[in-house]
């Protein structure tokens, strides 16, 4: 059963090489201007939110870091020295806040990369899709790996 799975993980996995290869060797269409738009609102009475205010001050980036490492210090240590009831879902805690951390750490990582090398939002926005749906084909990889 678990040969099954395996193979269809390396077909899939060789179906993803063929279509980013097609798409790298393929048209520059990432070139494509669309010409002028014609919104009504000039590029400079656009506001940034308030998300990428903060975003750019690195006292937040550090103070979050500072939060995130307490919490998970705090988990580890539950897990490892707390009752027996707590210890797995400690554990599980740790695992499912050490998981989405680094998840969003390398979607918003992407997004923002590919705002400030002058991608638009859109482009920015698959860009980090593209990266999640290969975070999914790995989890189901080891998923598969594991049954």
């Amino acid at each position: 059963m678990s040969t099954t799975y395996l193979a269809s993980m390396a077909l899939m996995g060789a179906l993803v090489v063929a279509v980013v290869t097609w798409m790298v060797r393929g048209r520059g269409w990432y070139h494509y201007s669309p010409g002028s738009s014609t919104s009504g609102r000039s590029p400079t009475s656009d506001r940034e939110s308030r998300f990428e205010t903060y975003a750019d001050q690195p006292m937040v980036w550090v103070g979050a870091f500072g939060v995130l490492v307490v919490g998970l210090l705090i988990g580890v240590v539950a897990s490892i020295s707390g009752p027996v009831e707590t210890q797995s879902i400690a554990g599980l805690a740790v695992a499912v806040v050490g998981g989405a951390g680094l998840c969003g750490y390398l979607l918003f990582g992407v997004y923002l990369s590919a705002t400030r090398r002058g991608h638009p939002r859109s482009l920015a926005v698959a860009e980090s899709a593209t990266v999640a749906g290969v975070l999914f084909l790995i989890a189901v990889g080891f998923q598969l790996v594991g049954a």
